[in-house]
């Protein structure tokens, strides 16, 4: 199924600065090629207990959260879907799974809030199946929940689905199983890699955890990061193109500054998403970081994103 035209290709990550109607309004004024709400569950959530954000970790290599999939519910995001698309821009609604009072299985959940976000415009729907911050454990990392979330969803939405996927760098038959799994459910795009889970920072001042949650654990964002996503972009970029499927990747984790995008379409994106430097900067990043790609291009001959997607080349010995 064709996915909307993102242009130019760089969106939000969902999370940082997408949750309220005044931040995905702000998003849609900014020079983002489309809007991603924050992944939303059944009913409204307030989210994990404060401090669960430490949005500048020491030596600024990136920020920690684990917020607990905070949002208004599904059904204050689809009276909001038909307000956005008035920006101009693909909306892409980020559906994900949490307990609640209605006791909905996991798939039945994720299908309902499908439907609704299909009905009510949404361009495309990106299936968060890698949240590390609720049990710490990804729907992803288990493939027969992966399956039995995603093929009612194949079977009965019409719009294109995109799969949010975690980091698999340490668990390499696990990503074939995974991998293999959605070229036979035909998704329509991978975005790749949800927060680094499970690690902690600690603030020597107070010689406490820096965050409350899960004993201070909690999902990791921004430069330290980029070079586990580059490996996670161009590890599915490479399965999908080697066995003929065209499966785009989007690459997210660890953008910051024009280079870094560029690192991800070379690996193998299509599409880059931003979301720690979308925190410490606010909306403006993505012009700033667009007119870099754009000089960039310019600057070593090219015309266009796409003719460096996946032209990394191998090294080479001395």
């Amino acid at each position: 199924m064709a996915i909307p035209k993102i242009d130019p290709p760089i969106t939000n990550a969902s999370g940082p600065l997408s949750v309220t109607e005044e931040e995905l309004h702000a998003l849609g004024r900014s020079g983002a090629g489309a809007v991603v709400t924050k992944s939303m569950t059944h009913c409204p959530r307030a989210g994990n207990p404060e401090p669960r954000l430490a949005a500048r970790i020491d030596h600024d290599v990136g920020s920690i959260n684990s917020m607990g999939l905070n949002n208004l519910g599904y059904e204050r995001y689809a009276e909001l879907v038909p307000e956005l698309k008035r920006h101009g821009k693909p909306v892409i609604a980020s559906v994900s799974y949490a307990p609640c009072e209605h006791e909905l299985p996991l798939e039945e959940q994720y299908l309902v809030i499908a439907k609704a976000l299909e009905e009510a415009g949404a361009d495309m729907l990106e299936i968060n199946l890698s949240t590390p911050n609720l049990t710490g454990i990804p729907i992803a990392t288990d493939p027969e929940n992966v399956r039995k979330v995603m093929e009612p969803l194949r079977r009965e939405i019409k719009i294109p689905l995109s799969v949010k996927m975690p980091p698999y760098n340490n668990s390499l038959p696990l990503f074939e199983e995974v991998a293999s799994l959605l070229v036979e459910l035909e998704v329509d795009a991978v975005v790749t890699m949800n927060s680094e889970p499970n690690v902690l920072d600690i603030d020597l001042q107070t010689r406490t955890k820096r965050l409350r949650p899960r004993g201070g654990y909690g999902g990791l964002g921004g430069p330290a990061v980029l070079p586990i996503a580059l490996g996670e972009v161009h590890r599915f970029y490479r399965y999908f193109r080697e066995r003929g499927c065209e499966i785009p990747v989007w690459g997210c984790g660890g953008i910051t500054t024009l280079e870094d995008a560029i690192k991800h379409f070379l690996a193998g994106a299509s599409v880059v998403q931003v979301g720690t430097a979308l925190l410490w900067e606010g909306p403006s990043v993505f012009e700033r970081l667009w007119t870099g790609v754009e000089r960039w291009l310019a600057e070593h001959g090219f015309s266009s994103v796409e003719e460096i997607v996946g032209a990394v080349q191998e090294a080479r010995g001395a």
